[in-house]
């Protein structure tokens, strides 16, 4: 009964520092999973409005962030790495109430920071293309801290492929994610290499990322490759960028690219 229904907006979660886990406050939270009294409510893309027909004494409101998985728009999901907001509210059928939810890493969060490109470190190296990362300190660039990395392709033919120069060991059979900001006016795409025992495997690239004239987040989930192929001796990243069809010239810019787990 719509008559009994408090409306909820939401414009944004407000991303909080947590000094247990030191690291970028960048997030790209696109979506609300709403809960009232632990009840689904639904999910709802941002900003949102949606009613909850209330009843009883206790009316506890539940919001899980929501984000974008691998770049693509059609495959939402909740992040098991960022705080729940929960708030009590009165009932005011047929009203519209503003809130402003809140989130941060969980403290048990634990990330390995593959590169934030500062002091000159890239922590890349070339293995393919013509064209290597380096680290790009220009204040028109940057996004976050002193420096990004930045691949330029300047002729047609141009590409890149660089690989990460350490191997990082990711739990087994648990959840994990690589993040990072970008900001590409050509396609790339990301690869990953397990190391076992003194055997490596062949390079797979995961998915690609299509260019973005603003800083974007990516989400890539790690959980199904670290299932396929076990790394006890780690793994390395690749990022590959190639200029796209009809370009003679693109330039990518990176930042932020870390693992994380619990």
């Amino acid at each position: 009964n719509t008559k009994e229904s408090t409306y909820i907006h939401v414009d944004s979660f407000v991303f909080q520092y947590n000094s247990a886990v030191p690291f970028t406050t960048s997030h790209d939270i696109r979506t609300v999973w709403a809960y009232y009294n632990n009840n689904p409510v639904g999910t709802f893309d941002l900003p949102a409005t949606f009613p909850v027909i209330t009843s009883g004494t206790q009316h506890k409101l539940t919001l899980a962030p929501g984000i974008v998985v691998s770049g693509f728009n059609n495959n939402l999901s909740g992040y098991s790495f960022y705080t729940l907001d929960t708030s009590s509210f009165v009932p005011q059928p047929g009203k519209v109430i503003t809130h402003e939810p809140k989130t941060s890493f969980y403290s048990s969060t634990k990330i390995q920071i593959v590169s934030n490109f500062d002091y000159g470190l890239t922590n890349f190296s070339q293995c393919g293309g013509n064209r290597v990362i380096m680290v790009d300190d220009s204040a028109a660039d940057l996004f976050e801290g002193h420096g990004v990395g930045k691949i330029s392709l300047i002729a047609a033919g141009d590409s890149s492929v660089d690989s990460t120069v350490s191997n990082y060991i990711i739990p087994y059979g648990q959840t994990a994610f690589l993040e990072f900001n970008y900001k590409s006016t050509v396609p790339f795409y990301l690869g990953m290499q397990s190391f076992e025992s003194g055997i490596k495997s062949t390079v797979r690239y995961l998915t690609g990322a299509s260019p973005s004239s603003n800083w974007a987040k990516f989400y890539l989930p790690l959980q199904d490759f670290i299932a396929a192929y076990t790394g006890s001796c780690g793994y390395k990243f690749y990022i590959k960028a190639v200029l796209g069809e009809g370009q003679s010239s693109g330039v990518l810019l990176l930042d932020n690219i870390q693992i994380v787990t619990f």
